[in-house]
């Protein structure tokens, strides 16, 4: 992981907004998009700002153009950057996500502290995730509890009766990575 750079973990495709659109419309694609911020380019494609949800609520009317409620300069890091350094600069400015930009300052990727996360995940987290998000769909709450160990997962819970043994094993080995998959002989502890 240390040795990354931005260019093997960054988002692509990019969703940017033009200098000459409307803030609104960068609203818009905020909203939509879920992202936590959008590159401003200029006519030639290059980065000249970011702009983020704050930035859109700090200026209240949404009629500006969104060069009049950019964050600029726009802070960015070039796609040969390292992972622990972006990460670190992420970090460092307060930043939720930044621009990756190639030579000539055209973006050509996003990266977020979101990113940074899953890469840090191992396998294993990733997978039991998956898993308990199925469970706990099916319960309607966290009555049971899976834990990987090199794709190997454990439920822990309090079952009703057998078929409810079946249906946790079934739902768990639905997960795409899961090996095998156990109950556990004793129940995990309540948290409450």
């Amino acid at each position: 992981m240390k040795d990354m750079r931005m260019c093997e973990v960054m988002q692509r495709p990019i969703v940017a907004v033009r200098h000459n659109n409307a803030a609104r419309e960068a609203a818009l694609m905020l909203a939509e998009s879920g992202y936590a911020a959008l590159p401003i380019l200029d006519q030639d494609d290059r980065l000249i700002g970011v702009v983020t949800s704050g930035d859109l609520l700090r200026a209240g009317e949404l009629s500006d153009p969104v060069t009049a409620v950019m964050t600029a300069p726009a802070v960015a890091v070039p796609g040969s950057a390292a992972l622990a350094e972006v990460m670190s600069t992420l970090v460092t400015h307060g930043l939720r996500s930044l621009p990756v930009i190639d030579a000539d300052g055209r973006v050509v990727g996003m990266f977020s502290r979101g990113d940074a996360l899953r890469i840090m995940l191992t396998p294993d987290d990733t997978l039991a995730g998956e898993a308990q998000n199925l469970l706990d769909q099916y319960t309607g709450t966290r009555r049971w509890h899976v834990t990987l160990d090199e794709g190997d997962a454990t439920i822990r819970g309090r079952f009703a009766d057998e078929s409810e043994r079946r249906i946790a094993t079934a739902l768990t080995r639905t997960v795409p990575g899961i090996r095998t998959t156990t109950i556990a002989t004793t129940p995990v502890e309540s948290a409450h």
